[in-house]
């Protein structure tokens, strides 16, 4: 009897431990607080996950030229959202073009998600070019 508390209890702490993970490192939307314009990055590389701020806080077509970097066979996974909206997101192999178009509902940012470091294998995500029309 002992023994089936102990497995339950066990069942019962590694159930919640799962889902408290699952909960904790899902993406979160990012915040419509108030947008502050600024100076655009014109390139930015990430070596690690992150995210690019992109202070253009009005309507626009955003054309953003990345690149990534594989590792372990997968490319760097890349998100651009703005305020709580995602507006593109995919793996990005070799150079690719993204366009969206933004609201001006919130700071757009370009974010980089899945790092991976193994040796002679690096997974990073580069914003080549930033584009505005």
């Amino acid at each position: 009897m002992r023994w089936a508390l102990g497995v339950l209890a066990f069942a019962l702490g590694l159930g919640a431990a799962l889902w408290g993970l699952e909960r904790g490192l899902a993406p979160k939307p990012f915040s419509l607080g108030g947008c502050r314009p600024g100076p655009l990055p014109e390139r930015a590389d990430l070596y690690a996950n992150g995210v690019v701020e992109i202070p253009l806080c009005r309507e626009a077509e955003v054309v953003l030229r990345l690149e990534g970097t594989p590792a372990k066979g997968e490319g760097p996974w890349a998100v651009v959202a703005e305020g709580d909206r995602v507006l593109w997101q995919g793996e990005v192999l070799g150079l690719k073009e993204v366009q969206v178009r933004t609201a001006g509902q919130g700071v757009l940012v370009l974010a980089f998600l899945n790092d991976l470091y193994a040796p002679p294998e690096d997974r990073n995500l580069f914003l080549r070019e930033l584009k505005v029309r």
